[in-house]
This record gives structure tokens, C-alpha cells and sequence, in this order.
């Protein structure tokens, strides 16, 4: 942007953003909600400022029930937001790079919050009753001939035991999160065969997935996914809300904006958790 006079539109921002982060929330189903935004006041920030939504009062603050067969689950919406600002008289204009930055934080806040279960239901923490958390596994830290792989296959098994006896689904994903618990998948055998090919044979046509490390920085462990019966819940995803001029303050602004989501799980065993301790 050579003239700061000249503000990009939403669609321009929109398009022109270079995203190198990929939101671990992607992998499930969506379901969007209608989001209501009128008259609302964000937070301003600048370029050398943390990035960090704060909430906003954009009125739709609505609790919304999604059906289940156990009773109603109540998801509840609200809306997170900055608006960024800088000078029209900047010889070098900050918005490609803060636009970026922004968005790029969003998703890292919005997937967190998600993983964390911090404004709803989500994948680690969730009230919702067809969630399993099951107790912690301990896998053998001093690895003597096939102990290692033999733990980590039993285990797997298990798990795949356990989705069969709930859900039934014949589909599902193994996410494994935190350090332990990726590099012990990335161990190998005396024969230099990769403990993650072992447990890819033993559990055949079921796709592995790493969880990002930002968002188990201290617990380790493995997430069932059945992707046919869990659904995120959602209304707005990070993106651009609009933009504008302040003459007076001689200042162009881009606010932006998401919205809080809820994960949804429809079946029991859907979704099960199964922290790990790497131990002897």
C-alpha cells in the first residue's frame, strides 16, 4: 500500500493474507451458527503492540442449544476482537505485515481456546457427556528389546477396542500430542523400523495426526477422533471485519474479529482423550 490514504478493502485483506499456521480445529466437521454484529467497540492496537482478542459486546450473545440424544448442550456465543491502527502520514505502511500477524494470532488463540475448552466444550477439557477422558497410560522410558512398541501397539489397540465397544465408528484418527508422546511415536527399533510404521500396520487405514505444540506445551498423550460424529460449532472464524478512515485522528483502521466455537461430540466415544506418562 504506497498511499495510506487508500485503505484495502475486506476482500482485499482477506485475500492477500499468507496464513503459515495450520489450526489443529480444521480437522473436524463444521457447523456454522449465524453471528450478529452491530455497533461494536474494539480494542485499538499498534504495530508494536502483543496481539492478543479481547471480548467485545457485539450484542449476539445468545446461548444456543444443540440437540443430543442425551439432552441440549448449550454453546455460547460471543465475539473477540482488535482493531489495528496506523498513521495515514507513515511513509511505509505496517498493514501487509499486521494483517499477517493478526490473523495469524487469531487462529492460534481461537485453536487453543478450542483444545483447552476455555469459552466451551472443547477437544482436552469438556463437560459435554458423551466425552471420554480416559485415566493416564504409562509407556516404558528404559526401552529393552520390543518393550517400547509392544506398550505403545497395546495401547493403540485398546483404544481401537474402546471405539468399537462405544461408538462402533470404523472410522477414526489417532492425534498425538505433547513432546513425550511424538517422539516416543518417532522411536525406533534396532533395525532402525520406525515405531510409527509398526503401529501404522497393527491399526490398519487409521490416520495419524500431531497436534501443534502450542497447544499441549506440558501434557503428553493421544485424542480418538471419529470425524463422521464430532462437529466444531462456530460463527465466525479469524478474518477481517472491516476497514476505514479517521480523518481527524488521521488514522486508517482494520478491525478484526472471530467468534468463540464449541466442540460437539454426537456419539459416545466420539471423542476420547488418553493421557500418557512416559515412565518406569
Amino acid at each position: 500500500m504506497t498511499d495510506n490514504h487508500i485503505v484495502p478493502t475486506r476482500e482485499e485483506l482477506m485475500q492477500g493474507v499468507t496464513l503459515d499456521y495450520a489450526p489443529f480445529y480444521s480437522v473436524f466437521k463444521a457447523r456454522a451458527h449465524e453471528a450478529k454484529i452491530e455497533n461494536v467497540k474494539f480494542k485499538t492496537i499498534r504495530a508494536e503492540d502483543d496481539i492478543v482478542a479481547a471480548f467485545i459486546n457485539a450484542q449476539d450473545t445468545e446461548r444456543k442449544h444443540v440437540k443430543a440424544t442425551a439432552g441440549d448442550k448449550s454453546y455460547a456465543k460471543a465475539f473477540k476482537g482488535v482493531q489495528y491502527a496506523e498513521s495515514i502520514l507513515n511513509a511505509q505502511s505496517a498493514l501487509p505485515d499486521m494483517n499477517n500477524r493478526v490473523l495469524k494470532a487469531f487462529h492460534k488463540q481461537l485453536d487453543k481456546e478450542i483444545w483447552l475448552g476455555k469459552d466451551n466444550n472443547g477437544v482436552i477439557v469438556s463437560s459435554d457427556p458423551f466425552h471420554i477422558t480416559n485415566p493416564s497410560a504409562t509407556l516404558p522410558k528404559t526401552i529393552s528389546g520390543n518393550n517400547g512398541i509392544d506398550a505403545l501397539v497395546s495401547l493403540a489397540t485398546d483404544l481401537q477396542k474402546q471405539v468399537e465397544v462405544t461408538s462402533s465408528s470404523s472410522n477414526f484418527q489417532l492425534a498425538f500430542y505433547g513432546d513425550a508422546a511424538k517422539k516416543y511415536l518417532r522411536k525406533t527399533l534396532t533395525n532402525g523400523t520406525a515405531y510409527n510404521r509398526i503401529l501404522a500396520d497393527a491399526l490398519k487405514n487409521v490416520a495419524f495426526l500431531e497436534v501443534p505444540a502450542n497447544l499441549a506445551e506440558t501434557e503428553s498423550g493421544i485424542v480418538v477422533i471419529c470425524p463422521e460424529i464430532v462437529e466444531l460449532n462456530h460463527t465466525l472464524l479469524p478474518q477481517v471485519q472491516g476497514t476505514g478512515t479517521d480523518e481527524r485522528a488521521g488514522e486508517v483502521w482494520v478491525n478484526y474479529i472471530y467468534g468463540t466455537a464449541m466442540v460437539d461430540v454426537k456419539e459416545m466415544g466420539g471423542l476420547i482423550v488418553q493421557p500418557i506418562t512416559v515412565a518406569d
